[in-house]
């Protein structure tokens, strides 16, 4: 019974995923997630999950932890002195790890790129990450950033989450499509290339720094 609740409850998340991530959070229905899982219970969502928020708590849950599984070899590779580039490498890697190994066609991108224009979805990605295992110093971007206040660092980063959310979503809508060649390796590297580089980007108007809200996507 316990084996067949945790695939019924596996298969309510996939199905979830796919429908929020293409008609977005708010169109998607309990009754449409269930009747795709093709599930006979209409209340399997209250059953499994306690209501909708926890269904969507789930799949944030199931995510953090896939990132923060696959993100202890990065930490251990870190070495004395790491550059904002291995900073970021470390906390950007793992999501890539986490799309490539994930069966085509995929939602996970398209998902998350929906969490992050949905405020009751961004709260509970908040809450997950904030109670999660990622390390204190990976919490917010460090390395050798003289000269750039927090405030523009802090920004930046914000940017920088909406805009690899937005270029992974875009990227696997093309790779179920098949009219995107390229893998998440090196999806991966390019976006990790150009978030360093932003990260530690002249800064010409210190005092004139958006005060945009912390992020936990990126």
């Amino acid at each position: 019974m316990g084996i067949q609740s945790d695939r019924a409850r596996e298969v309510l998340l996939n199905s979830a995923e796919e429908l929020f991530a293409v008609h977005g959070i708010d169109a998607v229905s309990n009754r449409r997630i269930v009747d795709h899982a093709g599930a006979a219970n209409h209340s399997a969502i209250s059953y499994h999950f306690g209501g909708r928020e926890g269904l969507l708590r789930a799949l944030v849950e199931r995510h953090v932890a896939e990132v923060a599984h696959r993100r202890d070899a990065y930490v251990e590779s870190l070495g004395a002195s790491p550059s904002i580039h291995d900073f970021v490498r470390c906390r950007m890697g793992p999501l890539f790890d986490v799309l490539a190994d994930l069966p085509r066609p995929s939602w996970r991108a398209q998902f998350l790129a929906q969490v992050a224009i949905v405020p009751s979805a961004v709260e509970i990605m908040k809450s997950v990450v904030a109670e999660s295992s990622l390390p204190e110093d990976l919490r917010f971007i460090h390395g050798e950033m003289d000269g750039i206040p927090e405030g523009v660092l802090r920004g930046r980063a914000y940017l920088l989450a909406h805009m690899v959310t937005s270029a992974c979503s875009d990227q696997e809508v093309k790779m179920n499509e098949g009219t995107h060649q390229g893998d998440w390796e090196q999806v991966g590297r390019f976006l990790i290339d150009a978030a360093a580089g932003m990260l530690a980007g002249r800064v010409t108007s210190p005092d004139g720094a958006i005060r945009y809200p912390s992020t936990p996507l990126l």
